[in-house]
C-alpha cells in the first residue's frame, strides 16, 4: 500500500499496459466494500452480447482504486484476480489524505486514467459503477448500443436490490417508491416538452456514477469531471449538459444497488434514504416540486431551445420581438442578444441565463406534497400526449 502525493496519482495503472483489444474500461472507486465487492466483480465474469452469447473478455478492462480500506476488500478483490485470471482487473491500493479522501477525487483520478488509457487505443467508452452495485449481464452490450445509436453519454437505470428493498422500514420503502414514480413522470413529462432526438421516451432521471459511461472523445472535450468533494456525477453532468452533449437515459441499461442508509459520502443515494427513514410522523409533508413549476420551467427551456435553433436566421430586431412576446420578465436585452451571439452551445447560453437570470426558471418551489404533485403529474403527461406540444412554439 501506498500513501501517495498528487504527483503519485497521477501515474496510477501506468504500470499495467492496456491490451489494444480493450474498447470499454470499467473505472469502480472502492472503500470498505467486503460485503458487495465479490458480487459486483463477478457479474463481469457473466457480460453477454445482445444475442444473450458470452462477451469476449478482452474487449474490456477493470480499474480499482481502493482508498483508505479497513475491511477485507482488497483481499477480496486480490483473491478474485487470482480466481480470475483472464480478466483485464487491475488494483491500486491507496492511502489519502483527508484532503483527497472523498469520492469526487477518487472518482476523477479513475476516469482520468481510463481517458489516459483509452486514448492509447484510439478512444473507447468509459464507464463506472460502484463498489456495492451489481450491474445487469448486458450492461456493457446495452450501454454500448446506445452509444452506436449516437449518444454521447449513458445514464443506466440504477434499482435498489430485491431483497434489501424488502428490509427497509415500511416509511423509507414507501417515500423511495413514490419518489421513484415523481422522478419518472418528471422525466416523462420532459421527453414530451423538450422533444430530445437523442433522449426520447422512454427515459428516466438517472445520470449517476452507479451506472454510467461516456465516450472518451467526449470526456476529452468536458475536461474532465469537475473538481468537488462530493455529488460530482451531478456537476458532471451540469458540464455536460452545458455542452450540448448528447446523454442518454436508458431503462435498457440497469445495475442494482444496496440499500444502506449508512453510506460513504455526506450526500447521495444511501443519505436521502436515511433521510426518509427519520421523517416519522412527517412523511406526509414531504414537498417536492409542484406539477405546475416543473411544466413552467420545461415550458420555457423548450421556448429558449427552439429560439437557439433558429440563430442564425434571427436579426437583433427579431430576438427583442421573441423575447418581449415569449419573456416579458427578461431585462437587460441587448446583454442577453450579445450573450446569445457569443455563446456557442445552447447549454451554455441556458446556464449563463439561469445564473445572471434566475426569474426565468424560478428557484425549485417546494410547494406541493408528493402524492399531489403525482397525481398532478399524471393528469399533465396525459394531456401532451393527447396533444401536438409544437403549438407552442415561438414562432
Amino acid at each position: 500500500m501506498k500513501n501517495p502525493t498528487e504527483h503519485y496519482t497521477d501515474s496510477l495503472f501506468s504500470r499495467f499496459p492496456i491490451s489494444n483489444k480493450v474498447k470499454f474500461c470499467i473505472v469502480i472507486p472502492v472503500k470498505d466494500e467486503e460485503d458487495y465487492i465479490s458480487q459486483t466483480l463477478t457479474a463481469f465474469t457473466l457480460q453477454v452480447d445482445l444475442n444473450d452469447h458470452p462477451l469476449d473478455v478482452q474487449q474490456f478492462e477493470i480499474l480499482i482504486l481502493a482508498n483508505n480500506c479497513s475491511d477485507q476488500s482488497v483481499s477480496l478483490i486480490k483473491q478474485f484476480q487470482n480466481d480470475h485470471p483472464n480478466l483485464n482487473i487491475y488494483l491500486e491500493e491507496v492511502i489519502l489524505s483527508t484532503k483527497q479522501a472523498n469520492i469526487g477525487f477518487v472518482r476523477r483520478k479513475l476516469m482520468d486514467c481510463a481517458y489516459s488509457r483509452l486514448h492509447k487505443n484510439g478512444g473507447g467508452i468509459i464507464m463506472t459503477t460502484d463498489g456495492d452495485t451489481t450491474v445487469a449481464t448486458d450492461w456493457i452490450s446495452q450501454t454500448y448500443q446506445e452509444i452506436c445509436k449516437g449518444a454521447e453519454v449513458v445514464g443506466g437505470r440504477i434499482l435498489l436490490y430485491a431483497d434489501e428493498m424488502e428490509s427497509l422500514d415500511q416509511l423509507t420503502r414507501s417515500l423511495h417508491l413514490k419518489d421513484e414514480k415523481y422522478q419518472l413522470l418528471v422525466a416523462e413529462l420532459e421527453s414530451k416538452i423538450i422533444d430530445s432526438d437523442f433522449d426520447p421516451f422512454p427515459k428516466h432521471h438517472q445520470h449517476f456514477n452507479g451506472s454510467f459511461a461516456i465516450t472518451s472523445e467526449s470526456y476529452a472535450k468536458s475536461g474532465g469531471v469537475p473538481i468537488v468533494d462530493h455529488l460530482e456525477d451531478c456537476a458532471f453532468f451540469d458540464r455536460l449538459q452545458a455542452l450540448d452533449t448528447k446523454i442518454r437515459h436508458s431503462f435498457d441499461v440497469k445495475v442494482y444497488t444496496s440499500a444502506r442508509c449508512v453510506g460513504r459520502t455526506q450526500i447521495g443515494l444511501s443519505y436521502q434514504l436515511n433521510v426518509w427513514k427519520n421523517l416519522g410522523k412527517n412523511a406526509d409533508y414531504y414537498l417536492v416540486e409542484s406539477c405546475s413549476s416543473v411544466t413552467n420551467r420545461l415550458t420555457q427551456k423548450r421556448k429558449l431551445n427552439d429560439l437557439w435553433k433558429i440563430k442564425n436566421e434571427v436579426t437583433e430586431y427579431d430576438f427583442n420581438e421573441i423575447i418581449n412576446k415569449n419573456f416579458p420578465e427578461f431585462t437587460v436585452i441587448e446583454e442577453l442578444y450579445n450573450n446569445f451571439q457569443a455563446s456557442i452551445y445552447f447549454g451554455e447560453w441556458y446556464e449563463n441565463l439561469l445564473k445572471h437570470h434566475p426569474s426565468i426558471t424560478k428557484e425549485k418551489t417546494l410547494e406541493s406534497s408528493i402524492d399531489i404533485a403525482i397525481e398532478e403529474l399524471q393528469m399533465k403527461v396525459q394531456e401532451y400526449s393527447d396533444h401536438n406540444f409544437s403549438q407552442t412554439s415561438i414562432l
